[in-house]
């Protein structure tokens, strides 16, 4: 049995942090950033827990080697995951979502070879009907143990008797498994039209990376009104189009400074269509609470 901690204070070395998972986030909220993973990886189950404090957009792609079943402690935006029920993620190319800020979640992997019905559906998002006494009890064991082994982790040690949690996480998994119905149900809320246009969206916007496309032309390809734009961003990621779009762009030059150190401010910030420096700065200093300058400080020092 493994047991990793990962405590950090920058959005981008936070995606990073899951072995395994290929992950970009943007910080889409303002604010100085702090997140938590506790990672526990027992012979074929892997539980993980991971928080934020900061509102975020998720790109990532899951190991295709095993099944993620979703259970929220806390998850402020109820268009995704819900607490009365567990979520199957999705086997695809790439998974995206929103979340306000304060989310926290637990995470369990198992291997593609055991429950093998989890596949019905397997490309879309799918919810599992556990009764909800036993839901809610497997959920605070695992809340509980992540917090006793994180509070150890804290002080340094990790407790010898290893053999308690591995079996509370297959007892954990066998029990939610054994007692829900074996015919997953495809959740189509995530697959509205509010969310089919903030989806297709971003996927235009990764599409062009050094070119990210206006509002108006994001009107025009969908063939909307600026107004419907608005309104499925607002319910959607609680941030106006906008505010959204620069956000995406602030991280991507965020994340060309994490690569290249060297490279001037300038020419991070021209590629993705700041060619004011006073007004990137500014708004980079409004998302991620320090400037341009003071983040390349700290990488050049790390």
């Amino acid at each position: 049995m493994t047991v990793a901690f990962h405590h950090c204070e920058d959005v981008t070395e936070h995606a990073l942090r899951l072995n395994g998972w290929q992950q970009e986030y943007n910080q889409i909220e303002a604010g100085r950033f702090s997140g938590d993973i506790i990672d526990i990886d027992e012979h074929g189950i892997r539980l993980f827990r991971e928080s934020a404090n900061l509102g975020l957009s998720h790109s990532m792609h899951f190991p295709e080697a095993q099944w993620h079943l979703v259970l929220p402690i806390h998850w402020p935006n109820d268009s995704l995951f819900d607490l009365g029920t567990v979520t199957v993620l999705p086997r695809c190319e790439e998974f995206w979502s929103v979340t306000r800020s304060n989310y926290d979640l637990l995470v369990v992997s198992i291997d593609r070879n055991r429950y093998a019905w989890l596949g019905r559906d397997e490309r879309r998002l799918r919810k599992l009907d556990v009764p909800g006494a036993l839901l809610a009890g497997v959920r605070e064991q695992w809340r509980a143990m992540t917090d006793y082994l994180l509070a150890s982790l804290q002080h340094g040690t990790l407790p010898a008797w290893q053999s308690v949690f591995s079996r509370q996480l297959e007892e954990g998994v066998d029990l939610l498994l054994s007692e829900c119905s074996r015919s997953p149900y495809v959740d189509d809320v995530r697959y509205r039209t509010r969310r089919y246009i903030v989806d297709r969206c971003h996927a235009m916007i990764r599409a062009q990376p050094d070119d990210p496309p206006s509002m108006m032309a994001l009107c025009r390809q969908l063939k909307i009104s600026r107004r419907t734009l608005q309104y499925s961003f607002q319910v959607e990621t609680g941030q106006s189009p906008v505010h959204y779009l620069r956000a995406l762009r602030l991280n991507a030059a965020r994340r060309s400074l994490f690569e290249d150190p060297t490279q001037p401010i300038a020419d991070a910030a021209a590629r993705q269509g700041f060619f004011h420096q006073s007004y990137f700065s500014r708004e980079y200093r409004r998302l991620f609470k320090e400037s341009p300058s003071a983040t390349l400080k700290r990488l050049q020092a790390s």
